[in-house]
């Protein structure tokens, strides 16, 4: 689980490096940022809840495959898919 929780601190920040870049409303972006903080939240203390974890990162998925726009919202999203291991991402699903 601690690789896990490197992961998904890893995938949150890349999302807040890149949010300008994602081509979202400023109303989605709050909505994709206040995942990113649930999820950065949930990641950090131990014991890990690894229920709340994958469902942080599903939401930060979702908003990256249904909203968001461009080569690197693919590819943050396929990097959630591998997280959460459920394969569903965009490039390579």
């Amino acid at each position: 689980m601690a690789d896990t929780a490197a992961d998904v601190l890893s995938l949150c920040r890349a999302v807040r490096d890149a949010t300008t870049m994602l081509h979202l409303t400023p109303d989605q972006q709050r909505e994709l940022l206040a995942c990113v903080t649930r999820a950065e939240q949930v990641a950090t203390p131990h014991p890990i809840d690894r229920a709340a974890l994958g469902t942080e990162v599903r939401s930060i998925r979702s908003i990256l495959v249904e909203i968001a726009d461009g080569p690197i919202s693919a590819l943050m999203a396929d990097a959630a898919a591998r997280i959460v291991g459920d394969g569903i991402g965009r490039l390579f699903s």
